[in-house]
Formats: C-alpha cells, sequence, structure tokens
C-alpha cells in the first residue's frame, strides 16, 4: 500500500482516492452554472464513497408542504414507489426544519422499509437551502446497518460545503445575469437617456436613446470618456455638478439644461464607482408650461387693461389706449403696434395711436387718411369681421397687390390685424408687425387679441357716445335756458296784459254812468281776470308743472277775499293735500273757486256780519278727486237746487266742469251752501305723486 505524508501523517491510499474523487467532484461542481446540475452531481457521485450505497433529494412542495423526491441514485424500486412523498408531520418533513447536518449512529428501524424487501438505512440528512421560498434535503442510505466512519462523514460534510457554496455562487450568478438583463431591459424601455458612469467619468453603460442624442454610431461605447462621446456642450453643462457628486459622499442632484433643442431635467445620482445619470426630456412640457404662464400672464394684462378702459374718458382714453399698445407689444414681442380707426361715413381710415420697438420707424406721421377703397382685398376680410394673418407678406396673392406695396414700404415681414367690432359695427383695427423677422401667432395669442379689440372697441364707442350725450345735453340746455327766457317773457307779457285789462276796467267802471247793473259786471269780470292772473302766476312760478291743489285753492280764495274790500270777518279752512293737478285744470278750478267765493261774498254775507269758507279735497279709488267747498250762509235757493234757476256764474261753473274737467257738479245745502266736484286725474298729471 502505497503512503503519503501530509498534514504531519502518512495517508493510506484509500483516503487518498477518496481525497481525489473528492477533489474531481468539486473541480466539475464550480464549472456547473446549473443549481440541478450541481445537485445531480452530488447524489450520482456520493454513491462512489464507501458506506453509502443510494442517495436522493427530496424538495419541500411549497404548494401541498410535501417533501417530494427530485433526485436519486442507487435506490429501489420500492422506495421509488412508495417513499418519493412524505406528508408533513413525517420524521424527513420535520428534519427540513434542521440547520445542522446529521449523521444516525444507529437506528432500530428504518424509515424506509417495505414488507417483503431488504430494509434501507439512513445513514445521514443534508439540509440545503436554494433561496427563501424553496427548501431542500439531501440523504444517503445503505443497505447495511450501523454508522458511517468518522473519515467518510468527514468527506461527506466538505461534499455538502462544497455543494451548498455552488448552489450559492449559481445562484448569485444567476441573479447577477438576471438582474443584467432586467437592467438593460429597463433601461432600453426608459424612453430618455440615460447611462452610467465610473469614478473617472468613462461610460460604462447607456442605452439606445443616449446613444441617439448624442448621435454615437459606433458598437460599443463602453469605457469611452464621456467629454469625447458626448461632445463638449454637454459635457461642460454637466461636468461641474458630476465633479459635486464624485467628491461628497453620496446624494443625488437635478439640473435643467437645454442641449440640442431639447430641455432636460437631468437627475444625476452616486452609486458605488461612479455616477448614474437620468436626462428627463422636458421640452413639451417646458413648452406648455412656458404657453401657460404667458397666457396667465396675459389674460391678467388683459384684465387691467379692460378694467382701466371702464373709467377712462377723453385725452385718458388716448393715454390708455397708447399703454395698452406698449404693454402688448412688449409681451407678444412684436416690433410696431397701432391703431386704426374708420370715419362715420367708412371712406378713410385714420392712424390715431402707435407704439414702436427700439430701432423701429414710427409710421404715424407717415400714413394717415388712407381711402378704404383703395384695399379692397384688405377690407373684404375686415368687413366680415375677420383676423387677418400674415406670416408672410411676400405671399400675398396677387390682387392684394396695393395692400403688399403698403406693407413693404413700412418693411413689414410679417403682421397680424384685429378688427374692432362693436355691436354688428365695424369701427377700427389693431396691427402688430414684425420688421426684423418672419412670425406666426398662435390661435391663442389671437383670440387675447381679439379680446383686446373687443375692450378698445366698446371704450372708443363709449366715448364717442358720451360725446354725442354730452353734445345733445349743452344743446338741450341751450335750448331750455332759451325756452326759459321766452316763457319768462311771455308770462311777464300775459301778466302786463292782464293787469292792464284790469286797469281798463277799472277806468271803465269810472266813467260809466250810475248803472249797479254795469258796475256789477265790471267787477265780477275784474275778478275772474284776477284768478286767471293768480293761476298764472303759480304756474309760471312753477315751470308749468303740475300744482298742489291746496296751493291753488289758497291762492285763489285768498286772493278774493283780500279783493273784496269788506269790513266783515271773512275766514278760509282749505285743507292739506298732496294731489297735484296739471295747468289745464289748474285754469279750470282757479275760475270755478273764484266764481264760489264770489257767490258766497255776496250771498253768504247779506244777513251776517262773518264768513267762514272750507275747502276739503281727497283722492278717491281709480283716481277720482273730489272738491268740496262750503260755506255757514243761507245756502242756495230752492231754485238752483232744482236747477230752475240760471245765471253767468252758475253756467260758467257747470261748463268749466263739464268740458275741462269731464267731472259732475253736486249742489246741497249742509249748514250752508255747499258745492260738490268730482273729476278724474288725467295721463299729463304727475305720476311721481301717485304713492301720496
Amino acid at each position: 500500500m502505497n503512503r503519503f505524508c501530509a498534514g504531519g501523517r502518512e495517508r493510506s491510499q484509500p483516503e487518498i482516492e477518496r481525497f481525489e474523487l473528492l477533489s474531481d467532484i468539486c473541480l466539475k461542481m464550480n464549472v456547473l452554472d446549473d443549481t440541478f446540475s450541481a445537485m445531480k452531481l452530488a447524489v450520482d457521485s456520493v454513491s462512489e464513497f464507501k458506506g453509502i450505497d443510494a442517495a436522493g433529494i427530496f424538495f419541500l412542495d411549497s404548494t401541498s408542504g410535501d417533501c417530494v423526491l427530485e433526485f436519486s441514485n442507487g435506490l429501489p424500486g420500492w422506495f421509488i414507489d412508495s417513499c418519493s412523498r412524505f406528508a408533513p408531520g413525517s420524521a424527513l418533513h420535520e428534519m427540513l426544519k434542521s440547520d445542522s447536518n446529521v449523521f444516525p449512529d444507529s437506528i432500530e428501524q428504518s424509515p424506509f422499509n417495505c414488507e417483503g424487501s431488504p430494509p434501507l438505512f439512513l445513514k445521514g440528512l443534508f439540509p440545503l437551502v436554494l433561496n427563501d421560498a424553496a427548501e431542500s434535503i439531501m440523504f444517503i442510505a445503505s443497505s447495511e446497518p450501523g454508522a458511517l466512519p468518522a473519515e467518510i462523514r468527514g468527506i461527506l460534510e466538505t461534499l455538502i460545503s462544497m455543494l451548498k457554496a455552488s448552489i450559492s455562487r449559481i445562484s448569485a450568478e444567476n441573479r447577477s445575469r438576471t438582474s443584467e438583463r432586467e437592467h438593460s431591459l429597463l433601461l432600453e424601455s426608459i424612453r430618455d437617456p440615460v447611462f452610467a458612469l465610473n469614478d473617472n467619468q468613462e461610460v460604462q453603460y447607456c442605452n439606445e436613446a443616449f446613444k441617439q442624442l448624442i448621435c454615437f454610431e459606433d458598437e460599443s461605447i463602453e469605457k469611452a470618456v464621456f467629454s469625447e462621446v458626448a461632445g463638449n456642450e454637454l459635457a461642460d453643462t454637466l461636468r461641474g455638478k458630476f465633479d459635486e457628486i464624485l467628491d461628497s459622499d453620496g446624494g443625488i442632484c437635478s439640473i435643467t439644461c437645454e442641449y440640442r433643442k431639447r430641455v432636460f431635467n437631468t437627475f444625476i445620482s452616486r452609486k458605488p464607482g461612479g455616477l448614474i445619470v437620468l436626462m428627463s426630456d422636458i421640452t413639451e412640457s417646458d413648452q406648455t408650461r412656458k404657453e401657460l404662464n404667458f397666457r396667465e400672464k396675459f389674460e391678467s394684462l388683459l384684465i387691467n387693461i379692460s378694467t382701466d378702459f371702464i373709467e377712462m374718458r377723453g385725452s385718458a382714453l388716448n393715454l390708455g389706449i397708447n399703454d395698452a399698445l406698449l404693454n402688448i407689444g412688449v409681451t407678444i414681442e412684436v416690433d410696431r403696434a397701432y391703431l386704426f380707426q374708420f370715419s362715420k361715413e367708412q371712406k378713410i381710415m385714420n392712424n390715431t395711436h402707435e407704439w414702436c420697438a427700439t430701432n423701429i420707424q414710427p409710421q404715424i406721421d407717415k400714413i394717415h387718411e388712407l381711402k378704404i377703397d383703395d384695399y379692397p382685398w384688405w377690407m373684404n376680410r375686415l368687413n366680415r369681421h375677420w383676423t387677418i394673418h400674415i406670416p408672410k407678406v411676400t405671399d400675398l396673392p396677387s390682387w392684394a397687390e396695393a395692400e403688399r406695396e403698403l406693407f413693404e414700404s413700412r418693411n413689414i415681414q410679417s403682421l397680424l390685424v384685429v378688427p374692432i367690432v362693436h355691436g354688428n359695427d365695424l369701427i377700427g383695427f389693431l396691427g402688430f408687425d414684425s420688421v426684423n423677422q418672419e412670425r406666426y401667432w398662435t390661435e391663442d395669442i389671437i383670440d387675447l387679441l381679439r379680446m383686446l379689440g373687443d375692450a378698445i372697441g366698446n371704450a372708443l364707442s363709449r366715448n364717442r357716445m358720451e360725446k354725442q350725450l354730452i353734445e345733445m345735453y349743452r344743446r338741450a340746455e341751450k335750448e331750455a335756458q332759451t325756452n326759459a327766457v321766452l316763457l319768462k317773457e311771455v308770462s311777464h307779457r300775459v301778466k302786463n296784459n292782464l293787469s292792464e285789462i284790469i286797469g281798463l276796467l277799472y277806468a271803465q267802471r269810472r266813467f260809466a254812468s250810475n248803472d249797479n247793473t254795469h258796475d256789477e259786471f265790471v267787477q265780477n269780470l275784474i275778478s275772474r281776470i284776477r284768478g286767471l292772473s293768480t293761476v298764472h302766476d303759480m304756474l309760471s312760478s312753477s315751470g308749468w308743472k303740475p300744482l298742489e291743489l291746496t296751493m291753488l285753492a289758497r291762492g285763489i280764495i285768498d286772493n278774493a277775499i283780500v279783493s273784496a274790500s269788506c269790513s266783515k270777518k271773512l275766514k278760509a279752512s282749505i285743507s292739506n293735500s298732496s294731489i297735484r293737478v296739471n295747468p289745464n285744470q289748474a285754469h279750470a278750478l282757479a275760475l270755478i273757486l273764484n266764481e264760489l267765493v264770489r257767490n258766497s261774498l255776496k250771498y253768504a254775507l247779506a244777513d251776517s256780519d262773518s264768513l267762514k269758507i272750507k275747502v276739503r279735497m281727497r283722492k278717491r279709488r281709480a283716481g277720482r278727486i273730489t272738491l268740496i267747498y262750503s260755506d255757514n250762509g243761507p245756502g242756495y235757493p230752492v231754485e238752483v237746487l232744482e236747477h230752475n234757476m240760471k245765471n253767468l256764474g252758475l253756467d260758467l261753473i257747470q261748463n268749466l266742469i263739464m268740458k275741462n274737467l269731464q267731472g259732475e257738479l253736486t249742489l246741497q245745502n249742509d249748514g250752508g251752501a255747499s258745492a260738490r266736484i268730482s273729476f278724474s286725474r288725467t295721463i299729463t298729471e304727475d305720476s311721481s305723486n301717485d304713492s301720496k
């Protein structure tokens, strides 16, 4: 028997063979890349050692909880048929819970047996853990009872350790390959550019989106210096952040950068050995954000302009329009903004307001009083209330030659024109010129500028209307002043004429013969004319507006009493009322009251030293007005009450009531003479007093 010295002890030939066999198994196991292949190798190889006839591996079925035989070598048929599955609670099943190897020294009864067949004795159990969800156990067995020799146990433990190490290695390699595949798939699934750098800022890996971004066409980019493949433009933008993150212990930062007309929100994160960078393309969202910010700013500006226009008048409105053109021109970045207004006859258009950017030549003093008929293409669109959008003046059609010549004379490359409409009338337009470059305006801007046109149109129309109203008011005021002077002059002349008539009547009475009848006639006529003069004064003072009935009655009665020149006691009681009568009714009521008072002075004082007159008035339903005149005299004769007696005064009263007032007269004796007059209000009566 050959021997050799190792570890201070000579080994026998069987030991050398066992160790050579173990080494061969381990070498084979180290090159395997499949866990199951490693397990099968261990099961197939273990029976080469002395005292081991069979081996197998049971797996724990996560669904049923049973232990199921997966790999076997040297096991008898009866074992395969009857012992390939063990339910929970069995001895083998419980062994799965152990973390250490088990070598039974003696087993009185083998757990593996079959009636009529030689028993199979368990020699060792070795728990194997693949991962957290799948557990397994390897067992070795022999047809002979008794424990395994110590040297065989040591070899088996070494073999099991190598198996576990191989399983761990293979699992780690599989996870690594899976992770790499998943990582690669993940990178390629990201539409935005992603790349990783090492500490030397060399590219370790990247996705296709990054290659397309930097226009990299070579097959391999790994180990390439970032600045060389990406170019100085992107490298200079990111280098500072790269150095900052690499010099720090860790962390993440973001930076917004522009590269090749795109906007990226770039995230830079520290990783072991370098950096990982994600460039999120936010060009569209950034543009949308800018557009939203612009629209919000523009809308706020328009609201302020429209609000200011509400209060602007005259020269303030002109200044406001100039300010609006300046603010709008700066906001939408045009070179010139202006306002044209049409004449009332729609024959001429004038440039009334203008704003120009720096170094842009003003045109307001050069272009004015343009004839509308000279620009048919232009006016055809404006008359339809269309917005005129010309991104390129040179593209105007041949039938717009006059317009193109005008625009080219002003060095205009692009322009936008918004009609100013009030109601359905075209009153002008707003223009916006681009002189330094061609320009295209979006629908959002056009809609907002139409709002500005509406605001200016409302302000201009309101200003024009207010001017017209002021002119009309001034003419009406002047006419009213003239009419007031004329009315005053007419009233003065009427009053003078009535006074002259009264004077003539007095003169006639003085020089007439001593005829009582003639004297009474003249006196009655003078009294009636005085009543007319009194009501004429009242109406003139009120501007010929409706008179209060109380004031009218008091004026007529007081004047008649004063003119009576009587030494007897005379007293009048007139109720207060808010009833008003129009001038025509006032004339009629003045004559009626004058006749009633003269009748009282003539008949009620004949046998009495005093006279008391009462006047009561009230408004009835349906607009009827009742006036009751009474005195404390002897009353009316029976002939008067029965309408059998006629005289001038009574006949005058009845005619005035029927024809002028369209009313009714009732005479009765009630502690004296009483006359009730009832008439309707007319449509010319002051309606403001309906509630009184």
